[in-house]
């Protein structure tokens, strides 16, 4: 075995590899991490949202959305999107596993990468997303830069590869790429400092790929800009008014119906449209445009975050909050790897700042704005990459060191195995549930469904289920969420001969809304409706679904009511 990893390091990565993703797979059913991956799936097969493939996504970039668009259009039955990020977390994993054994190929770094995959990379396969599938692709690329950089000829074919991957990466999604850079620059200094040869030379190399991803960003959003919804719906993205209320929780958002100040007033908003947007309703732009998220944070640019909230999320972060389990894992096997790692005092020096700055990045998202676990999972990976990278002994060390090494690490990764297995489970029962209730709407071309993907689509829409199966022909889904901000959803209420859902007259058994049963949300869209558009909205309970708390109610009528 060892000779083979010796003298074959690619093909074992390579095996390895696969032989890891088919047994994830096999053992486990898998998920899309955010009702995002499912809009950009629907969008790019053009089911459900729009009747065509299209190239426009609200978060990667339009070459990845312009190849698997097509591909969609002449392959439909494939699930091209998912298999994108499959393809993604399968080439980072191999480079890595690459970048090890060929630092130290020995069957014990085998060993331990294997555990390590275990412990981290199951979970983000089971929960496909793709802000950390860049990531990912993002880590194997600075790896593979790692190793390459520390020989004494620059090998020009690893480079290459590493740098077309990292390309690849920011494509997925251009925020993880930043994130990368920032992680990956100590360790790639590390090793440009540590070797006498050529350093203007890789340090050029690391430049220009900063720069060719940081053209393309541009040009992606030269392209999309030329599209006047487009280049509004960017600037609002970048805008971030929106987070602070939804994502961030900023205090000085929180506003009830009896607060006497004005803020949201001088935004054109009342109490009601502040609610329905804490449902994550975007669907009137009219309402929640560009001009009014502008407004508000202007409007709140002067209020800071008061000094006893800001404390109290310290202590909360620091002292009584816990942080998921795989976040701590990762401390705990990079604190492994520097207490048996044989190196030398820059290495020590280098993965300590590397592990005080992801501490810190991730106590300041988690104080100021908002810590997706997205994220959180992919710093606590990240470490854990970094102790697989390092991962070494000095020969004095005894036998029995590695074999407790191994124990321990094995035993995190039961634990993470453990809670991958309940969350197959509940993926397995959810989309039962929701296939059955869907084949029981006996839903027709000419129908409407408004809805948002949390309620129904994260069950019905697995990465590896063909957006070609005849579940969802004739199911044309309109999300009052994420996707009604962007161009798209007016594409698509284009589709139907809609210029406005609010005030079009309706055809009473076309137009259902899927929502919690009884939820606050109906009542918040009805006075909505009232309020600004003078009409009055008649539900009717058509179906209730106890186990996936879901209702389908049917838009019996929009009428006029008297304006005063």
């Amino acid at each position: 075995m060892r000779t083979f990893l010796q003298k074959q390091p690619l093909l074992s990565s390579l095996f390895v590899n696969i032989g890891l993703f088919l047994l994830t797979y096999t053992l486990f059913y898998s998920r899309f991490g955010t009702t995002d991956d499912i809009e950009m799936q629907m969008v790019l097969s053009g089911k459900m949202v729009l009747q065509t493939p299209s190239a426009y996504l609200r978060y990667s970039h339009i070459w990845v959305g312009e190849i698997l668009s097509s591909l969609y259009t002449f392959f439909p039955a494939v699930s091209w999107y998912t298999y994108c990020l499959v393809s993604a977390h399968f080439v980072g994993m191999t480079m890595l596993l690459y970048s090890i054994l060929k630092l130290n190929n020995t069957p014990f770094r085998l060993m331990t990468y294997i555990a390590l995959f275990a412990l981290g990379e199951v979970v983000l396969l089971q929960e496909l997303q793709f802000t950390s599938a860049s990531l990912v692709l993002q880590i194997g690329g600075i790896a593979l830069l790692y190793w390459s950089f520390g020989q004494a000829k620059i090998n020009k074919k690893s480079v290459l590869i590493a740098a077309t991957a990292m390309l690849w990466a920011s494509m997925i999604r251009w925020e993880s790429f930043g994130l990368a850079v920032v992680l990956g620059l100590p360790l790639l200094l590390l090793i440009i400092g540590q070797q006498p040869q050529k350093k203007l030379l890789k340090i050029a190399i690391c430049l220009s790929i900063i720069g060719s991803a940081w053209l393309s960003n541009k040009w992606h959003y030269h392209v999309h800009n030329q599209h006047e919804d487009w280049a509004t719906f960017h600037q609002y993205k970048h805008l971030g008014a929106g987070q602070a209320i939804l994502d961030f929780h900023n205090p000085n958002y929180e506003w009830t119906a009896s607060t006497a100040d004005d803020y949201f007033y001088k935004v054109g908003w009342e109490y009601g449209d502040l609610q329905l947007f804490k449902h994550w309703f975007f669907a009137d732009s009219s309402v929640y445009g560009y001009a009014q998220f502008e407004a508000l944070k202007y409007t709140f640019g002067d209020c800071p975050l008061p000094t006893d909230y800001r404390n109290q999320k310290i202590w909360d972060f620091f002292i009584d909050y816990p942080l998921d389990d795989y976040v701590y894992h990762g401390f705990l096997v990079l604190l492994l790897c520097l207490v048996f790692l044989g190196g030398n005092r820059w290495q020590y020096s280098t993965l300590l700042a590397i592990a005080v700055m992801i501490l810190l990045l991730l106590a300041s998202l988690f104080v100021y704005t908002h810590l997706p676990p997205r994220v959180s999972y992919g710093m606590g990976f990240y470490m854990m990459c970094l102790a697989a990278l390092f991962f070494d002994y000095n020969t004095v060390m005894q036998r029995q060191t590695k074999t407790w090494t191994l124990v321990l690490i094995g035993f995190l990764a039961i634990s993470s195995l453990k809670k991958a297995t309940k969350s197959s489970a509940e993926v397995a029962t959810q989309t039962q549930y929701a296939t059955q209730a869907l084949d029981s709407l006996q839903a027709q071309p000419n129908q409407l469904y408004i809805g948002g993907g949390d309620y129904y689509l994260m069950p019905l829409i697995t990465p590896f289920r063909s957006m070609s199966d005849s579940i969802f022909e004739g199911f044309n889904m309109l999300d009052f969420g994420h996707l009604s901000n962007t161009p798209t959803h007016y594409q698509q209420l284009a589709n139907f001969g809609i210029d406005n859902i609010h005030t079009t007259a309706i055809d009473d058994s076309t137009i259902y809304l899927i929502h919690r049963p009884e939820s606050s949300f109906l009542s918040w869209y009805a006075d909505f409706v009232r309020r600004h558009y003078d009409k009055s909205i008649e539900l009717e309970l058509v179906r209730k679904e106890e186990e996936l708390d879901v209702a389908v109610y049917r838009m019996v009528s929009i009428i006029e009511t008297d304006k005063n």
